[in-house]
């Protein structure tokens, strides 16, 4: 089989290198060549081989193949002609008398055919005829002018070349077409024979998408990679693709989000078919999931970087590094999390040697589940007219609201809502006595908060007791957790003057401080807290009225000379603004009269009244407008 490779071969080259004229279609003449590359020179050599006589002949260099001669634009007797623009002519010259004769003519693009170079070991070189379009390839390794092989048309031709010492060369390379001039240009290349193929360089492995990762590497001149790959692990792989003069590979088809990939590139020495490979790189099978408080970061890879770095980042903005991890490690859990937030993760780890590999970003909602503390410490306020309440509370600092609903009932029992707040206050407008609350809210993670106990404001009853002295009782204030210190009992005037305070740890109270100027006396209870820092509670406001309190003898003696029997008599009492006696007699008959509340001196007209009975009335207006009525009996005694 060699033998018959090398005759075909030779049989080959001799045809391609012999010269030899070519005779026209009627065999009338003859050219020195009918192919060859843009621009070649044709020279009909024979015009009258045919035994026809050119006398003259017309040439028509410029014809179309198969179609019939031109009639006009020849030349007479132009025995050469140069051809500078690619394609198939047809050569017709024009014999007088008998016709015409034709030939076809190629002219091929003057096209340096391309070759790749693959750099081996020991001073060799590999190079790969990458061209189909020539016959035969003659190759000249050291750009000498001494053909070192020629290569035969084929599918990626190979030839291989030992320079025997380290330096840089030139590689020619000149393609020829069968029965055509030898004038195509070669193409040359520079190369250099070095004596061990470098390890290559992996500059990083990159996730595009869920199913696709780029492989990074810095190629070098003229050198052959292979790229392997194993799944799963680092250590079984298969080779995926040849690489050669590119810096990047793209491996689809790929599932990232269930596996993880290890690459490595080997410089590939076509000489030897051996390998020098770099250190394995790998992808991760990255996930996260988010828990109360912190996401959980999880991946699988090699156990072989050096080191991962964590990046983080939120909404568009450019990820920040948040942690740097050994490259054994496999998980993360990040604390650093503000709930109902989404945070994007991907991983670097970083391998020796500098090479990066950059996982998936993957994305997380924050969320943090607790419950916060219950509002128990509400203070509440009754308003002028005791027809609204304010609300006032403290909040666990702890926890931040984004809201607050206040619910209302009858005396603590079912509860409804009654309106909602941004701030730590309300204020109720339809506030009747009796009514209760109780505040919640939810916190900035949607969290509800604890229940708490009920607030009722202070509800404060009053009047005049036996000795018109008022007697005040509410109930006890029970919106504090630690309760209340003790009470301040207001005194107010008609006018709302502040008159007098009094403090009690006690639910009831009685003025019984003299207080002949005020017969109208408002009043109010304030609780204050054992805890510092809460507003006092208020209860609504009472208002007193104090009675006129009459008092009187039943019995008077005008000519008494004891200091303590009553001499006249009188109708006396609190907060009179205006009042009238008058006495009469067993027969209904007036015996006095008096609107200055003057007393009677047992009189009338200047003479004395017989010892009796006497029947009295009073009349009169109170100083705080209130009319009033008495009556009763006197008995006058003289002896």
């Amino acid at each position: 089989m060699k033998g018959f490779f090398l005759s075909a071969l030779g049989t080959l080259l001799i045809g391609i290198c012999a010269a030899q004229p070519y005779t026209s279609k009627n065999g009338w003449f003859q050219v020195d060549q009918i192919r060859g590359c843009a621009p070649f020179t044709m020279t009909i050599t024979n015009s009258s081989f045919g035994g026809k006589i050119c006398a003259p002949c017309t040439m028509y260099y410029n014809g179309t193949p198969g179609q019939a001669c031109p009639t006009s634009g020849g030349a007479n007797n132009l025995l050469t002609f140069t051809y500078t623009t690619p394609g198939t002519y047809q050569l017709c010259v024009s014999y007088p008398v008998v016709g015409n004769d034709v030939i076809t003519v190629t002219v091929d693009p003057n096209t340096p055919p391309p070759f790749n170079i693959y750099t081996c070991a020991g001073d060799q070189v590999s190079i790969k005829i990458t061209d189909t379009f020539y016959d035969l390839y003659r190759i000249d390794f050291n750009n000498d002018g001494i053909v070192d092989t020629s290569i035969p048309s084929s599918n990626n031709q190979v030839a291989n070349f030992n320079y025997g010492a380290n330096g840089n060369y030139n590689i020619n390379v000149k393609g020829e077409k069968l029965n055509a001039l030898n004038n195509c240009s070669s193409n040359i290349q520079p190369f250099t024979a070095i004596p061990s193929l470098p390890v290559p360089v992996i500059n990083s492995l990159n996730a595009v998408d869920a199913a696709t990762l780029q492989l990074n590497y810095t190629p070098q001149t003229n050198i052959l990679y292979h790229a392997d790959i194993a799944f799963n692990n680092a250590s079984n792989f298969q080779q995926y693709q040849t690489l050669y003069a590119v810096n990047s590979l793209n491996v689809p088809s790929l599932s990232l989000n269930s596996s993880y990939y290890c690459f490595r590139m080997g410089s590939y020495d076509p000489c030897a078919n051996t390998n020098t490979y770099t250190s394995p790189i790998c992808s991760h099978n990255f996930a996260i999931a988010a828990i109360s408080g912190a996401d959980q970061l999880t991946w699988a890879s090699a156990p072989i970087a050096a080191s991962t770095q964590i990046q983080r980042g939120t909404g568009t903005g450019a990820p920040a590094s948040i942690a740097t991890v050994p490259g054994t490690t496999m998980t993360y859990q990040d604390n650093s999390v503000i709930c109902k937030t989404t945070y994007c993760y991907k991983l670097v780890s970083t391998y020796a040697g500098g090479a990066t590999s950059t996982s998936l970003t993957q994305c997380v909602n924050a969320f943090l589940k607790q419950t916060p503390t219950a509002i128990d410490n509400i203070s509440t306020s009754v308003g002028i007219g005791n027809t609204s309440v304010d609300l006032v509370w403290l909040q666990d600092p702890a926890y931040t609201s984004v809201g607050y609903n206040i619910y209302r009932s009858q005396n603590t029992n079912s509860y409804t809502l009654n309106g909602s707040a941004t701030a730590t206050l309300y204020t109720d407008g339809n506030y009747t006595e009796g009514n209760c609350y109780l505040i919640n809210y939810t916190d900035n993670c949607d969290n509800p908060s604890a229940k708490d106990a009920p607030a009722c404001p202070i509800v404060l009853s009053g009047n005049v007791n036996e000795q018109n002295d008022p007697a005040l009782q509410w109930k006890s204030y029970k919106g504090w957790q630690q309760g209340v210190k003790y009470y301040s009992v207001r005194k107010f005037n008609s006018s709302g003057q502040l008159l007098q305070t009094f403090n009690t740890n006690d639910t009831t109270f009685i003025d019984s401080q003299p207080d002949p100027a005020n017969q109208v006396v408002l009043y109010k209870i304030v609780a204050i807290s054992v805890q510092n820092g809460l507003s006092n509670s208020l209860s609504n406001e009472i208002k007193i009225v104090k009675g006129v309190n009459l008092f009187y003898p039943t019995a008077f003696n005008p000519e008494s000379k004891v200091a303590s029997v009553n001499r006249t008599f009188t109708v006396k009492g609190q907060y009179i603004s205006k009042l009238a006696l008058q006495v009469f007699d067993r027969w209904g008959t007036l015996v006095y009269y008096s609107d200055q509340n003057e007393p009677w001196d047992g009189r009338k007209e200047g003479l004395n009244m017989p010892d009796a009975t006497y029947v009295w009335t009073a009349e009169g207006t109170d100083q705080a407008g209130n009319t009033f009525k008495q009556h009763g009996t006197i008995l006058l005694l003289r002896k």
